[in-house]
């Protein structure tokens, strides 16, 4: 069965599995899965102590999308192997798709504007077959589980509480600690439970909503990595991130979105998005890291702007006249002054539709966390949805001032060698492996340092790739910026994917080959030798989700350019993805965070900028930056509106190359979004030509493939 077919028809399941807590256990049976043609949609982890009927191990609910003719019985046979144990499958709905913090956030809704009890919320939240109302226990939230696992009663408030029972799968502490977190959301009583009567034992419960208590300031300092993201801003190089979202407006009153209704929904959740609230706060001359401070009031008014096409220039009102706009405003730098981001809704398209054009700087989010950033501010229908007031008020991050700014530096600076050394100790046997870094002065010298402290990488390495060869985007850039933009179908995708044992990310590395050769071709400049592109990787681990700032690597990979067979070059593409793999999961995830605490800090960074500018010159890592950022394959809206595409928009630098391709994979379809300088690239627009030409291409060779031919296309 093909996977656009089950995509559109299979039975949607909801499956919670205990797994031993040992490395690949999970990895294992999403293989399982996906050999049966079972599509994983979302993953959730879940906490389970001894109070539960589950123990030990780890628990995780998956929600995924079966063949049709596929049985429960023969999903849990899939599931039950060594090492993972099936706790309880169900069939689902889209609606499974939806985060346990949004659900709890909804139905807190719900509750307080009196459309449901509160027995009935808590239904909700844990997804028990029924409600039984009993007497109430000692502490409003605390929970007594029976010896199944499957009936639990929860004290609601001080004169109610409810038994819950649930068959297909017992309930876990980790489920049960979100009934606490409603409870707090929504106050001891809802509106519509019945009233507490009046009496000098049982007084009549405060109604008045808790007033938000004072928040207690923390200190947050930027890594080494934020920091040189900061560094590398020049003249000529503006370092932040951010997408241009196509959207829909026409079911909005008077068929578009405003600013000010912008505005209003994004205000009423600065509190839930912490990034889009901190300015940033240097420390004198620079001799330690900077501070994240939110002390200080968003002006919206300067954040979030406008602009209608109608009204600018000669009033075309194009896709290439959007794509000029937002070049011309991605090519500006970010006041360091303000919380670094802005936010341009624009107007006045020719097919009636909306752009919004965001931007915000790489010291503050990567991909994963700017994913979240977004995702805050959008909703899953058409109806934003009321997200209840913070419940602390004031700052949360507050800078160090005067003397004890200059103490936090000093402690800074005494632990400084011994800091460096343990870095030191991280990055020498990884030198090669840290983009740029051979090229820097005084690395022969660390190279010796290297050999005699000894070689810490624990397998035999692939071969690196080699010097990227020149083209015309690897050169100096300007400050100019153009971009465009491109989309594929994800059925098309997976379908090639599939039908070439391969990965959704090495289908996209494919197009972007066939695209830069093809312009390489028709400029004349396609060199001998094959490209160099350098993919940034998330190492974002699960505990710091939502916790913004940079977590990422890079992963230098050979791109087969010079093969003119596709069939080649595909299948070569895929064996320098592997051994790229290799490579990489050889070296620490913090290797990179490593190698910037190396780098001085000293006088606001002009060292590493001087040191960033020589490795360009002399030998630049790669000849661009490659990106592929997963995304949500449901519906999406802002204020109202909804959005239709998501094209990333990223960096180029010249120690990165002159072009970048970043990919976000959003309902459906595959986004991408190509930025350049146009004095290296005058006519970046013909890579939407070369992007869809090289789908349309890979899809041929499935249609001309033989079964028997089959084989040709998997690696060996």
């Amino acid at each position: 069965m093909e996977w656009d077919r089950v995509s559109e028809s299979g039975q949607i399941w909801r499956v919670r599995v205990q797994l031993q807590d040992r490395p690949g256990t999970l990895s294992e049976l999403t293989t399982r899965l996906s050999h049966r043609k079972c599509n994983l949609l979302a993953v959730t982890v879940l906490p389970a102590s001894v109070a539960s009927s589950v123990t030990g191990d780890v628990v995780d609910d998956f929600v995924l999308r079966a063949p049709p003719d596929m049985t429960a019985d023969e999903l849990q046979s899939i599931v039950n192997t060594d090492g993972v144990t099936c706790r309880g499958l169900t069939p689902a709905s889209i609606n499974a798709l939806v985060d346990p913090e949004t659900a709890l956030l909804r139905v807190a809704k719900a509750t307080i504007s009196g459309t449901v009890t509160t027995v009935e919320a808590v239904r909700r939240i844990l997804g028990a077959d029924s409600a039984t109302p009993q007497a109430p226990g000692s502490t409003i939230g605390d929970w007594q589980i029976d010896d199944t696992g499957h009936k639990v009663t929860v004290t609601l408030a001080a004169n109610s509480a409810a038994t819950y029972e649930r068959g297909w799968s017992p309930f876990l502490d980790g489920e049960l600690a979100r009934v606490g977190a409603l409870l707090d959301l929504i106050g001891e009583q809802a509106p519509s439970d019945p009233e507490p009567v009046a009496t000098p034992e049982a007084p009549v419960a405060d109604s008045t909503p808790t007033p938000p208590v004072a928040a207690q300031p923390r200190i947050r300092q930027l890594s080494s990595l934020d920091v040189q993201f900061l560094n590398a801003e020049t003249p000529t190089t503006v370092i932040h991130v951010g997408g241009l979202t196509i959207l829909d407006p026409s079911e909005l009153p008077d068929g578009m979105l405003t600013a000010p209704a912008l505005r209003a929904v994004i205000r009423s959740r600065l509190h839930l998005v912490a990034p889009l609230r901190w300015s940033l706060k240097q420390v004198p001359l620079g001799v330690d890291l900077p501070y994240w401070d939110d002390s200080a009031e968003v002006d919206l008014e300067y954040h979030v702007r406008s602009y209608d096409l109608r009204h600018e220039g000669d009033g075309d009102t194009s896709v290439a006249a959007l794509h000029r706009l937002v070049g011309r405003l991605d090519s500006t730098p970010l006041d360091r002054a303000r919380p670094l981001w802005e936010a341009y809704l624009i107007s006045g398209l020719s097919d009636g539709r909306q752009a919004l054009y965001t931007k915000v700087h790489h010291a503050v989010i990567d991909g994963v966390s700017g994913a979240e950033v977004m995702g805050a501010v959008m909703d899953l229908t058409a109806e934003s949805f009321q997200v209840p007031p913070p419940t602390t008020q004031g700052p949360e991050f507050v800078a160090p001032q005067g003397i004890r700014m200059a103490t936090h530096g000093a402690r800074h600076a005494i632990a400084a060698p011994s800091t460096l050394a343990r870095a030191a100790r991280t990055v020498l046997p990884h030198l090669a492996d840290v983009p740029g870094m051979t090229s820097l002065p005084g690395v022969s010298r660390l190279t010796s340092l290297r050999r005699r402290i000894g070689n810490n990488t624990t397998s035999e390495q692939p071969a690196r790739p080699g010097t990227p060869p020149p083209t015309p985007f690897n050169k100096k850039i300007t400050a100019r910026r153009s971009i465009a933009t491109a989309q594929v179908s994800l059925a098309d995708v997976k379908k090639a994917k599939n039908a070439f044992g391969c990965t959704v990310n090495d289908i996209v590395m494919a197009l972007c080959t066939s695209a830069l050769r093809q312009w390489l071709i028709d400029h004349n400049a396609l060199p001998d030798k094959p490209l160099v592109g350098s993919m940034p990787v998330s190492v974002r681990t699960r505990e710091q989700l939502g916790t913004a700032g940079n977590q990422i690597a890079f992963m230098p990979t050979v791109l087969p350019t010079h093969f003119n067979d596709p069939q080649r070059r595909l299948t070569e593409l895929m064996s320098n993805i592997a051994a790229a793999k290799h490579r990489f999961a050889d070296a620490p995830p913090t290797l990179l965070h490593n190698a910037t605490a190396v780098l001085p800090q000293l006088f606001n960074g002009v060292v590493s900028r001087t040191v960033f500018a020589a490795a360009g010159a002399i030998a630049p890592p790669c000849n661009l930056l490659i990106s592929n950022v997963p995304g949500p394959q449901i519906p999406l809206y802002v204020g109202g509106a909804k959005v239709v595409a998501n094209y990333p928009i990223s960096v180029i630098s010249d120690f990165t190359g002159g072009l970048n391709i970043t990919v976000m994979s959003y309902n459906g379809h595959l986004d991408f979004g190509i930025v350049t300088c146009p004095d290296l690239i005058p006519d970046v627009e013909t890579f939407e030509t070369y992007l869809v030409d090289a789908m349309a291409e890979i899809l041929n060779m499935l249609d001309a493939a033989q079964p028997a031919d089959s084989t040709s296309f998997t690696r060996g």
